[in-house]
């Protein structure tokens, strides 16, 4: 995705949408054959997705809700339901395209969407990962409420434009939102098993014990050095092309 734009700004700066950039440079530059071929692959590419997204949806509402809440339906009736999962979903997809315009581009409101859902997981996980107190039902309240919280920022931010606020300051806003849910739930509720909780927080200790393992590892092997080059690399491109 980043390739193709950075040649753009060369080969086509003024090209007024952003989201012809793709096409243009595939219809311009490739030869009739190649282009075929490559048409079929970004379709079949997109399909693939698509599917898999669908898939692991209806597979989600079929296994976590449906099955629990009918645990006397067979497998047949399972798929069936399935099958009615993915159509609906296909449907509300549908029905919800036409907003996509309103964010702007494809790659804006996939940037946005992230900014607004990922922030009660991050939260979640972070809180969870260095906090002994924090328990399922401060989790709970605080993904219920955020995703809530998320899709009606959401809206009102970017489909009906009732407030600006760029998608960049949503995220953490929201983050803080949730972190703070995962408190007061976790607080006003019985503590975890200290047990359970000990194998799963984060300490000094675990850090000590990982440190002395990834020593006999070479460089190109080591998480931690890999990931101090990503971010020096990271910086000098952001710094490049700023």
């Amino acid at each position: 995705m980043v390739l193709p734009g950075t040649a753009a700004i060369l080969l086509y700066p003024g090209l007024e949408r952003a989201d012809l950039v793709y096409p243009t440079l595939m219809f311009d530059l490739l030869p009739t054959g190649l282009l075929g071929l490559v048409m079929a692959g970004f379709i079949a590419a997109l399909m693939s997705q698509i599917d898999s997204t669908l898939n692991s949806a209806s597979t989600l509402v079929t296994v976590d809700f449906v099955a629990k809440a009918k645990p006397n339906l067979s497998q047949r009736q399972l798929m069936i339901v399935g099958r009615w999962v993915t159509l609906s979903f296909m449907v509300l997809a549908a029905l919800w395209a036409p907003q996509i315009e309103k964010v702007g581009s494809i790659w804006k409101y996939l940037q946005s969407v992230l900014s607004y859902t990922v922030p009660p997981v991050v939260a979640m996980f972070l809180i969870g990962a260095f906090w002994k107190r924090a328990n399922a039902h401060g989790a709970f309240l605080s993904i219920v409420i955020g995703v809530l919280l998320a899709v009606v920022f959401f809206y009102i931010n970017e489909i009906a434009g009732i407030i600006n606020i760029h998608f960049l300051y949503i995220a953490p806003i929201l983050f803080v939102v949730c972190t703070l849910l995962i408190i007061i739930g976790s607080l006003i509720t019985p503590p975890p098993d200290q047990k359970k909780v000990n194998e799963l927080t984060w300490s000094i200790a675990f850090y000590q014990s990982e440190t002395n393992e990834l020593r006999s590892l070479p460089w190109y092997k080591n998480y931690r050095t890999l990931s101090f080059i990503l971010t020096i690399i990271t910086i000098l491109i952001v710094v490049a092309f700023r």
